[in-house]
């Protein structure tokens, strides 16, 4: 008799707590997740809330790029500066297409009147693989940043040609070719 009364108990416990929890779920609809951002076509990366504005962008994405695409010349790794070259246009690109308009001057259309015969005599010059021809080209190539900071109504930045202290700005990296840094 006592296993009848505790099988009991047990029976009506489990159907009390039972109806407590569906009594809970239906009384209060479950919070909704937040929503997930949405991702940008073509499935790239989505940066939320980062609003450089364009002197950041050119700090960040074409000024580096300038020194190393110099760097890697001056030991010769041409295969580098082609690639720093390409980087340094494709970041003029983007920084035209975030910031479309600066003081009603099209960014886009000044940068690439200015810098499109500058890009293509230093890529010739990292084709050739002539490091005078170089030098002449990424020295006009840094008067066109020149050019293009006047256009733009800041005559006050002025880009140089690096000096040779420009290694200490990436400390981290070898600009030799690669059979030369191993």
């Amino acid at each position: 008799m006592k296993n009848h009364h505790l099988i009991a108990l047990l029976l009506a416990g489990s159907v009390g707590l039972a109806a407590s929890a569906i009594a809970v779920a239906t009384a209060a609809p479950a919070p909704a997740a937040p929503a997930a951002p949405a991702a940008p076509a073509g499935g790239g990366l989505t940066i939320l809330d980062f609003k450089p504005a364009f002197d950041d962008l050119m700090t960040m994405l074409v000024q580096p790029r300038h020194t190393k695409l110099w760097l890697a010349a001056q030991q010769k790794n041409w295969q580098l500066a082609g690639f720093e070259l390409n980087e340094m246009g494709g970041a003029l690109k983007r920084v035209g297409q975030t910031v479309p308009k600066y003081r009603n001057i099209s960014v886009d259309a000044t940068v690439s009147s200015i810098f499109t015969p500058k890009i293509q005599a230093v890529a010739g010059a990292i084709t050739a693989q002539n490091p005078a021809q170089f030098n002449t080209a990424f020295a006009e190539l840094t008067n066109a940043c020149n050019l293009c900071h006047e256009a733009l109504e800041h005559p006050f930045l002025v880009i140089k040609v690096p000096d040779a202290s420009a290694a200490a700005a990436f400390p981290d990296q070898d600009f030799r070719p690669a059979a030369a840094a191993k």
